[in-house]
């Protein structure tokens, strides 16, 4: 078979032209650093690169999530602790009230200013302006103040969760309901605000009612109380010893009182009479002893009020029917500074609670960040293996092309310059 000059030119020109595209391609994965440019190159590497890749950006929204959940996390962890500072601030002037050492009216304002400051705290929002405690109701305020002085809550009990693995979720806050109103007492769930609100209440009576009244042998309690009848419980003590009385009680009618504490003599040493003309209960002790009336119980009064309309006024005589000191009034236990503080510290614990609640979503979230961060590393690892190119190789074989594309260049042109009778010679 003959080969022609120009058959032989042709096929000399397509060689040049795969050396081109060959060394085109080499100094384009030198510039880029990738091993790859297209699936063609390595098709079974292109696959795994692809998957790789993909995971790296599954990996990187899961890291977004989790630091957008850390954010949200600690934002509810100080306010719920700052509102734990404040109640026990609020502790603190409540005892100082107690104690009768500071100024009434100073307490007042305080708490006043307080009490904003944890509704302030409750409507903290978010970096993305979202309210923390509001539930999934997130564009709402969710604690409102109204007229008379009480606070609502209009978010919901929703639990805002985000994905940070492909099988786990954490939760990014406790809602406001759970946080703020759901507070368990002795007295049943009280809220935040409305233990504040006994609080104030407390501090602003302080002065006027105390825990008991006390008369050596000869004492009269006069009632204040409501039309409608109400069941009172209080302990009263003789020189006998000490039991708890319980008897229905109602303006001007309480003669079953009467009958109630004496039925108890035996047990006291106490004796009662009505006093018809002023309609007061008097209670002589049988030996001279003292007589004790203490921690008075008022079904259906389980909080302190601001305008306390049931209460005895308990006086003490000596043994020539002459009053001794000032008059005691005596009501509700709930109404006294020191339950008053049993409510902040149900308050306080609770809240501690809801620390721990977030503080264990916070552990989480730190584990699986660091879970994260180990598995981006892997990743980013294999593809630098699968696609980043190994430059002194890609530069020793570009060096090889070029040499070869010179000497078939030089050939070429050699050869190209013979005639018919550089052959026949």
């Amino acid at each position: 078979m003959q080969i022609s000059q120009k058959l032989f030119n042709q096929q000399a020109i397509n060689n040049f032209a795969k050396l081109d595209t060959e060394i085109q391609k080499i100094q384009e994965k030198v510039s880029t650093g990738k091993n790859i440019l297209s699936a063609s190159d390595d098709p079974v590497a292109a696959v795994s690169l692809s998957v790789a890749k993909e995971q790296k950006e599954l990996l990187q929204r899961y890291t977004d999530n989790a630091d957008a959940a850390d954010a949200r996390l600690s934002l509810a962890d100080v306010s719920i602790q700052e509102t734990v500072n404040t109640l026990r601030r609020i502790t603190e002037l409540s005892i100082q009230a107690g104690s009768g050492t500071v100024n009434e009216t100073a307490i007042l304002k305080e708490i006043d200013a307080l009490t904003e400051v944890v509704v302030e705290i409750a409507n903290n929002r978010d970096a993305q302006g979202q309210a923390v405690f509001s539930g999934f109701k997130t564009n709402l305020v969710p604690f409102q103040k109204e007229l008379d002085g009480s606070v609502n809550y209009v978010g919901d009990r929703g639990q805002h969760t985000v994905q940070i693995s492909e099988s786990m979720k954490v939760k990014t806050s406790v809602d406001g309901g759970t946080t703020f109103m759901a507070v368990p007492t002795e007295s049943g769930v009280k809220s935040v605000f409305e233990i504040i609100e006994n609080s104030r209440n407390a501090v602003k009576t302080a002065s006027q009612f105390k825990r008991q009244g006390s008369a050596a042998g000869h004492a009269e309690i006069n009632f204040v109380l409501p039309p409608d009848p109400q069941e009172w419980t209080f302990t009263l003590t003789g020189s006998k010893g000490g039991v708890a009385i319980t008897s229905s009680v109602a303006q001007g009618k309480v003669s079953s009182l009467v009958t109630e504490i004496n039925k108890n003599t035996e047990f006291t040493g106490i004796t009662a009479t009505e006093n018809t003309e002023t309609g007061a209960i008097v209670l002589k002790e049988n030996f001279a002893g003292e007589i004790i009336m203490k921690d008075i119980k008022i079904k259906g009064n389980d909080f302190g009020t601001d305008n306390v309309t049931s209460y005895a006024k308990f006086d003490s005589y000596d043994g020539m029917g002459e009053l001794v000191g000032a008059t005691r009034h005596i009501t509700d236990t709930d109404q006294l500074i020191s339950s008053s503080v049993n409510f902040l510290e149900n308050a306080t614990s609770h809240l501690g609670d809801q620390l721990a609640v977030v503080g264990a979503q916070m552990n989480k979230l730190g584990q699986q960040k660091e879970i994260l961060a180990e598995r981006q590393i892997l990743v980013t690892e294999k593809i630098g293996d699968l696609g980043d190119a190994d430059l002194a190789e890609l530069i020793t074989r570009l060096q090889m092309l070029l040499l070869s594309k010179e000497a078939s260049q030089a050939t070429f042109s050699k050869i190209g310059k013979q005639t018919l009778f550089d052959f026949i010679r």
